[in-house]
């Protein structure tokens, strides 16, 4: 889940918005604490002692008449008689935890003053703790003794509707809050997941898309910034195709007289010296016009505007010329062919699916050792065709496997190959909307698995 950019900054934000709650709580209880918990005992109070002065000035001995007053204006009121009888006014308390100790000192004439010398409760603000112990308290004289009378404001009915109004609001904010903070997560992330995208195109060699700049931010600077080092690799890449291009053409006609010249000295008197002499030159040369054919073919790929994709044709029946014109080969090593060809129908460029198929077989098996088995199979699934070279050559290990797509790439047990052949047929491949796999363990052989779109039997096809 936290891989994702998006989850990370909603994530952080939300905890950003839960600190800050947590630490604005904290400091509003510890301002309550230092600064507004003595001034609301004294307020308190002062509203007890009216009660008491206003009782006195109307010389009434009817002290429940006014409790129940209190009660009746939000306060809470517990009041204990000469034996200790305990009578609430008001809305009841939560907890009764005034001790006899406490009540008796009230009574023996001296104040008592519970919100104020409570103790710092990080957890919960002591204004809101209901509670007898969080009171203040006087005695009152009446003609059945002294009276200790206890009285905290009453929070919950004198705030009622108003906490219900909190609770719309603190519900309203969250709700609120969670939505503007997961669009403004998405509007920041959006400009990174299009780069994102943008260097994958990149990663797979298409410099022509351009980036869009949709910011006019930091970000978007970022993504002008983007967009012209794309322009620059494109002309990098524009200027490296022209370059082989140009060279494989210059090369190509000079190695053709070169294969002639040795053609005439091989039919000449020569010494057995001399022969070997020309047999080598005549090999670098074939593997060096082969290198070029192939540099010349993925240019080609590489500005595939002409190429036309409508031959219709057999599948089976081009890797079948391609075993044919490859069982030379195969029997100079000895090796076990063994295929099992579906009759498949596919569309596309029959030069360039042959050159694939050639290039995929080919590389079993060169690297098939004496005796070797090779197996190709070829089904149809679906509306798609499928593909198995399958050799018990000695493997790749996981990092050959993650770059034998990658042009002029040569693994140190591979030194005979130019690196170009797997890249062609990846490259072909894709460009039919198929795909290329391989799967290799070192000294159990390699799997090279292609799948392309097929086209139904009764279509025309063409060998």
């Amino acid at each position: 889940m936290l891989k994702s950019l998006y989850s990370r900054f909603a994530l952080y934000t939300f905890t950003v918005m839960l600190i800050s709650s947590l630490l604005s709580f904290e400091i509003a209880n510890i301002y309550y604490h230092f600064q507004l918990k003595e001034k609301n005992d004294a307020k308190i109070m002062a509203t007890l002692k009216r009660a008491e002065a206003y009782k006195d000035a109307q010389h009434s001995q009817n002290l429940d008449r006014y409790l129940a007053l209190l009660g009746d204006l939000n306060y809470q009121v517990v009041a204990y008689d000469e034996q200790g009888h305990a009578t609430y006014y008001g809305e009841p308390f939560r907890k009764q935890n005034l001790t006899p100790a406490d009540i008796q000192r009230v009574k023996s004439g001296k104040d008592y003053h519970g919100i104020g010398e409570r103790p710092f409760n990080p957890v919960i603000t002591g204004f809101f703790d209901n509670e007898t112990r969080n009171t203040v308290g006087t005695h009152f004289a009446t003609s059945n003794g002294n009276v200790a009378v206890f009285i905290r404001p009453d929070i919950g009915h004198a705030f009622g509707e108003f906490r219900i109004f909190l609770l719309v609001l603190l519900v309203l904010l969250v709700l609120f809050s969670i939505a503007l903070v997961t669009w403004s997560t998405y509007a920041l992330v959006k400009p990174v997941k299009q780069l994102k995208h943008a260097t994958e195109r990149l990663m797979a060699g298409d410099f022509a898309t351009p980036i869009a700049v949709t910011r006019r931010d930091e970000l978007g600077v970022l993504q002008q910034h983007f967009d012209t080092m794309r322009l620059e690799l494109k002309q990098l890449d524009d200027m490296r195709q022209h370059f082989v291009q140009n060279v494989s053409h210059e090369i190509k006609t000079p190695l053709t007289h070169i294969h002639h010249l040795l053609t005439q000295l091989q039919q000449e008197h020569t010494t057995s010296q001399q022969s070997r002499y020309i047999e080598r030159i005549y090999d670098e040369t074939h593997r060096l016009s082969q290198l070029v054919r192939q540099l010349l073919l993925l240019s080609e790929l590489d500005n595939d505007t002409h190429l036309q994709f409508d031959d219709t044709f057999l599948a089976n029946d081009c890797i079948l010329d391609i075993l044919k014109h490859e069982n030379y080969a195969i029997d100079q090593k000895n090796q076990v062919l063994l295929y099992d060809l579906e009759a498949v129908t596919i569309r596309g460029n029959a030069r360039l699916i042959a050159q694939a198929f050639e290039n995929v077989i080919r590389n079993a098996i060169k690297y098939t050792e004496t005796f070797g088995t090779i197996e190709i199979d070829l089904t149809a699934e679906d509306d798609q065709m499928i593909l198995k070279v399958q050799d018990d050559g000695p493997g790749m290990n996981d990092s050959v496997k993650q770059r034998i797509f990658e042009r002029f790439y040569k693994s140190s047990s591979h030194t005979d190959s130019n690196g170009l052949g797997l890249a062609i047929s990846k490259s072909i491949i894709e460009r039919h909307g198929g795909r290329i796999e391989v799967e290799s363990e070192m000294n159990h052989g390699t799997t090279f698995t292609i799948t392309l779109p097929r086209v139904e039997a009764s279509q025309p096809a063409q060998s």
